[in-house]
């Protein structure tokens, strides 16, 4: 992101796995997202008023209360980048290791940001959310994409999303 957001800006926000890899479907992973999302909201301040985790990317509405929405979800990245492909590397359950760490690897040698490999998509691409039917908008369309994508039959069933009233990941009302 280029430019700071000002708190009384929202964001949608998609974070991508590199080659859209279905990392998320495992607990431990989408745990662990949880984890350094809620970190982020008490250390960097990240306001998150709705959010879902996908198989593969991550929505949210978001914004932050100081700096640079960009510059908290870059840190974002880069540690959960780091800890997850540690995570996937040291995991001998993961069926799919071998194929996840090369994917990784070869996305990482072909992109001079990276050194060893990549684990999300460059970017962020925040979307400002201008206006109160905007922002409805957008939040229904994070909350029924597991619905649309065919693992739960009503939103509020999908673990991993705000539309869950149980949800691991508190959010702003």
């Amino acid at each position: 992101m280029s430019r700071n957001a000002s708190t009384d800006e929202l964001y949608f926000v998609t974070l991508t796995v590199t080659n859209w890899i279905d990392v998320f479907t495992r607990r431990l992973y989408n745990d662990f997202i949880i984890e350094n999302l809620a970190w982020n909201q008490t250390y960097n301040k990240l306001n998150i008023y709705a959010y879902v985790i996908m198989t593969n990317h991550i929505h949210m509405v978001a914004n932050v209360t100081d700096g640079s929405l960009g510059d908290v979800l870059g840190r974002f990245k880069t540690y959960t980048s780091k800890e997850l492909f540690k995570m996937i590397s040291n995991n001998e359950q993961e069926s799919r290791r071998d194929w996840m760490i090369k994917s990784f690897e070869r996305a990482g040698k072909y992109n001079p940001l990276n050194t060893n490999h990549q684990f999300w998509q460059n970017g962020n691409y925040p979307v400002l959310l201008y206006t109160p039917v905007v922002i409805d908008r957008k939040i229904d369309y994070i909350h029924e994409n597991p619905v649309r994508s065919g693992f739960v039959g009503s939103a509020h069933e999908f673990w991993y999303s705000s539309a869950n009233p149980e949800s691991p990941l508190k959010i702003i009302n």
